[in-house]
């Protein structure tokens, strides 16, 4: 005889949240029994619950068209934000971007760029290091362009290297003003 777990312990057993859960039962990702009841009204075999946990854990495209539509925070839909993200709205972020940081000098301390990256100065030193950004030292304070700062951040390569929170929240601002 198979052995059947209710819906209240399936969303525990694959660590999803209620909501998901009935969202894949009724749209038959998950095979049950429907009891008919008000209370306990799915039953799952256990087997195909850990066939569907297996599944999910080994599989990294399984499920990932529903991809940020369970949580109601902001990281999801950023997910999609940076995975959809252009070359025309990173020209469109660059500009954003002029237009955010007008009242800063062309030529910005690396300590200061690097708050407005939301990032290590030291990634900055290895930016202008390796070409990637223009700077210049003058006597002991490093500077760097605010120009090429843009061009970086703007750039595909960065955005879809985001993990800072200071910065997401930028390609944030940007998406809610700018992306349709």
């Amino acid at each position: 005889m198979d052995e059947y777990m209710s819906g209240d312990e399936l969303y525990r057993f694959l660590h999803i949240s209620k909501r998901k859960m009935k969202y894949l039962i009724d749209n038959k990702y998950i095979p049950t029994t429907d009891t008919g009841r008000k209370t306990h009204r799915y039953l799952v075999r256990r087997c195909d619950a850990e066939a569907f946990r297996e599944r999910m854990t080994s599989d990294p495209d399984f499920l990932a068209e529903l991809s940020g539509k369970f949580n109601s925070n902001a990281a999801g839909s950023i997910d999609k934000v940076i995975a959809d993200f252009t070359r025309s709205d990173s020209e469109r972020f660059g500009r954003f971007l002029t237009e955010k940081w007008a009242k800063y000098p062309d030529a910005i301390p690396v300590q200061d760029a690097a708050k407005l990256m939301s990032c290590q100065p030291i990634r900055l030193y290895n930016l202008i290091e390796s070409g990637k950004l223009f700077g210049a030292k003058v006597w002991n304070v490093t500077y760097c362009s605010k120009v090429s700062l843009i061009a970086y951040a703007s750039s595909l390569t960065a955005v879809k290297r985001s993990k800072s929170k200071g910065y997401l929240k930028l390609i944030q601002e940007f998406a809610k003003k700018e992306i349709k």
